[in-house]
């Protein structure tokens, strides 16, 4: 939308200076004329400009900077990698989480009274200790995602 702007906006500026050089009155046409050649020394000097950066740029100027971009990226990437490895991880062992806590209600929602409480309750537990670990490696993932 602001590029359409723009582009309407520059169409409609050189339209009326073009209308204005060749249709206005002196005076009009003297500040378009103006206005043009002011316009040609800027494209000048942008064009100056850039055949210089581009002869440091051969020259090697350029040079350190874009290795210390390329390194930032690639060690970025590799953070992400081994980030995304240890979500993947994480998720995996709560999908485990999950399924034996499933597999222990199950249990409990077959028959109550025939499966033995010690076990039930030792199962109970080992599954909380899991949940705490789970949430407490979960929040540190976020924390380092963010």
């Amino acid at each position: 939308m602001l590029r359409f702007i723009i582009s309407t906006a520059f169409f409609l500026v050189i339209t009326l200076l073009s209308y204005n050089y060749f249709f206005g009155t002196a005076e009009e046409k003297e500040q378009a004329q103006e206005i043009f050649s002011k316009g040609a020394e800027a494209v000048g000097a942008g064009a100056g400009f850039l055949k210089s950066e581009y002869q440091k740029y051969q020259e090697g100027k350029y040079d350190e900077a874009l290795e210390n971009i390329s390194h930032l990226l690639g060690k970025l990437k590799e953070q992400g990698g081994e980030l995304l490895i240890e979500i993947e991880s994480w998720k995996q062992r709560k999908n485990d989480w999950d399924q034996k806590k499933n597999d222990l209600q199950q249990l409990l929602d077959t028959d109550p009274d025939a499966a033995d409480k010690d076990i039930v309750r030792k199962a109970i537990a080992e599954l909380e200790k899991e949940r705490k670990m789970l949430e407490s490696e979960g929040k540190r993932l976020q924390e380092k995602a963010e």
